[in-house]
């Protein structure tokens, strides 16, 4: 592959997958708003499979089949998803400063 073509690609896989973790992020959003508490526990099992799944990829990267720096840049991309996905449903479930002031019986 030329030096354009792989920078096109990598542009490419850089979209989609930050297309691909806008809809993640909605979708952890929605699953929070319908099942309030829960995010956290499938967030670390989706954080562990993703973890692994990169673990697995980077092994197999030894035999250099990917452009250099790829899977470590999908790897920090996706991560910053599942932070971002992770503060956000954070801030959605603490209490509101109005809320703070009373007790809820």
């Amino acid at each position: 592959m030329s030096s354009p073509e792989i920078v096109s690609s990598e542009t490419s896989a850089d979209l989609a997958l930050d297309m691909v973790g806008r809809a993640y992020l909605a979708l952890a959003l929605l699953y929070e708003t319908a099942h309030p508490g829960e995010f956290d526990d499938v967030q670390r099992k989706i954080r562990a499979f993703v973890e692994d799944n990169f673990r697995i990829v980077q092994d197999m990267n030894r035999g250099e089949t990917f452009t250099a720096g790829t899977v470590e840049g999908a790897s920090h991309l996706v991560n910053s998803i599942l932070t971002e996905a992770e503060n956000k449903i954070a801030a959605m479930i603490r209490p509101s400063r109005h809320m703070r002031g009373q007790t809820i019986t």
